[in-house]
């Protein structure tokens, strides 16, 4: 099993980074916080919000935005199924919480 820091490993702050230079770092924020909750790790559930991320990530007008928001949410312990639920992997809710922490940062200070 791949081990996922509560850390973001540095190629998550290249991709935010480059999500803050395509100003979407508002959307992924939205995505994480109403689509991958983090209430859903709690409780014993093992997916997410079963809403369909893809129909969420479809707002995105490029087409490499929404590959770098999957990008951004797979390598913090959540899978994405086909069906659009998440699989939440081992420590994810950690490794979640701190994308969600940087993603509520640069979006205040980006204004």
């Amino acid at each position: 099993t791949q081990f996922i820091s509560a850390e973001l490993m540095e190629v998550q702050l290249e991709l935010l980074l480059e999500s803050l230079e395509r100003k979407i770092v508002s959307q992924q924020l939205n995505l994480v916080r109403t689509h991958i909750t983090l209430g859903s790790f709690q409780g014993g559930s093992d997916y997410c919000n079963s809403s369909n991320i893809y129909i969420v990530l479809l707002s995105f007008q490029r087409k490499e935005d929404q590959m770098l928001t999957i990008a951004l949410v797979e390598l913090s312990g959540v899978q994405l199924q086909e069906d659009g639920s998440a699989v939440p992997r081992d420590q994810a809710f950690e490794a979640v919480a701190a994308l969600f922490a940087a993603l509520y940062a640069l979006k205040l200070l980006s204004g």
